[in-house]
């Protein structure tokens, strides 16, 4: 393999999340005409509403908290994150990623209790954030993304989750500064090309060079990345070629790493947590990218059938929990069903995941257990309650708990199987 290929290899592990979170940025914050724009930078942009089949930009999206996301410019001096009080039996968190998805730091009942207060993000300038700040989270990027999960009760507590929302603010300490013009964005889950490395490149200007990654940033200059000079490097003869060999086999190390995965617990969390294994974080982008760390959510499942067959909607599926074998969560669980791009499946039911919420208008077996049915098409009607829509062909399913409690964080309590059942269960 030439010296090339061998860069490019190494270059998707390492750079598969930043380039993923270009397309978000953009996407959501640098590109007004485009349908996924949210806010502009240092500004917030709140979701009134559950996600639905129509948020495409992030993959494995949840569809329990309403979602509110600001992208933070912290070139000029840090910004000011203020989060309100709110009642104790309700979850709503601030997770702080930085450009690489390292988890810089949560605001959230774990760490903070329910009372609120302001808190300062400082990025790699510095910057004075005076007294008002209660803590103070340092990013090692120029930009950071701060996003806020606020738990839904049920349809009537809408309006009392808006009202927590609209005291949610953010609040830039410095002046604003132009971004450089942005290259075009690049779906990480098809064939990579050299447009993976221009994205990966435009992103590295905004991330000052950490000292566990000298090694491979300086690899990466050989090929112009890092330096803003990837077409002058891609010039040269059969370098093209070679990039793109090294990128394939890139791609085929990170979609290896996947197929590994036995927890999100293996995938998202601090720079301290990674300590250099770009393959997780790799996998964690391209699984579900901008996951939560396993002290605050444990994703427990579920990539496959009881059989370990990928999942199909030619088949009709139940998961059973026992009379008492519900998770212990401090907060909520969901079960939540994609296609199989990973977005939200669009059904006329309008139903994409089942758990702690919907618990009142599900149907308890004859023991007590509880039985979720998966399937393409309707139950017998008493089921309906327990339904969860899936398309005729593969599709995914996750499995997450929030604030997730001693037995499923030791191991102790393992998600029931999916089945494969007859058309009556």
């Amino acid at each position: 393999m030439t010296a090339f290929a061998e860069i490019a290899r190494a270059a998707v592990p390492y750079g598969l999340p930043t380039v993923d979170l270009h397309r978000i940025l953009v996407n959501f914050a640098l590109d007004p005409g485009s349908p996924e724009f949210k806010a502009p930078l240092n500004k917030i942009h709140h979701a009134r509403g559950l996600a639905d089949p129509s948020d495409l930009s992030v993959v494995a999206m949840n569809a329990d908290t309403p979602y509110s996301w600001a992208w933070l410019d912290l070139r000029s001096g840090p910004a000011l994150l203020t989060m309100p009080p709110h009642a104790a039996d309700r979850y709503m968190s601030a997770q702080i990623v930085d450009l690489y998805t390292n988890i810089v730091g949560y605001v959230s009942p774990r760490t903070s209790g329910d009372a609120g207060g302001v808190y300062a993000v400082r990025g790699p300038a510095g910057g004075e954030h005076g007294t008002l700040a209660e803590g103070v989270f340092d990013c090692p990027t120029d930009l950071a993304l701060v996003l806020i999960r606020t738990q839904l009760f049920d349809d009537d507590d809408l309006a009392h989750v808006t009202a927590l929302q609209d005291r949610v603010s953010v609040t830039p300490l410095g002046d604003p500064l132009p971004m450089p013009p942005s290259v075009p964005t690049v779906d990480v889950r098809a064939t990579l090309d050299a447009g993976f490395l221009r994205s990966l490149d435009w992103m590295l200007q905004l991330m000052p060079e950490l000292p566990e990654d000298h090694g491979i940033r300086e690899s990466l200059r050989e090929l112009g990345v890092g330096v803003g000079d990837v077409d002058t490097v891609l010039s040269e003869p059969t370098a093209d070629a070679d990039t793109r060999a090294g990128l394939a086999l890139g791609a085929r190390d990170v979609r290896a790493r996947c197929a590994t995965v036995r927890s999100s617990a293996e995938l998202f969390g601090s720079r301290e947590f990674y300590a250099g294994d770009y393959l997780s974080r790799a996998a964690g982008a391209l699984l579900g990218i901008l996951g939560n760390a396993a002290e605050e959510y444990l994703g427990v499942g579920y990539h496959a059938d009881e059989k370990g067959q990928p999942f199909d909607g030619a088949h009709n599926y139940a998961i059973t929990f026992a009379p008492d074998g519900l998770p212990d969560v401090g907060a909520f669980w969901s079960i939540t069903l994609y296609d199989a791009a990973g977005h939200l499946y669009d059904n006329p039911l309008r139903r994409s995941v089942l758990g702690s919420r919907q618990l009142p208008a599900m149907l308890r077996d004859a023991d007590g257990a509880l039985t979720i049915v998966v399937r393409h098409e309707p139950p017998p009607a008493e089921r309906v309650g327990n339904w969860l829509p899936c398309p005729a062909g593969p599709f995914m399913l996750t499995f997450r708990t929030y604030l997730p409690g001693p037995a499923i964080r030791g191991g102790r309590w393992t998600a029931p199987p999916v089945r494969v059942t007859g058309f009556d269960a």
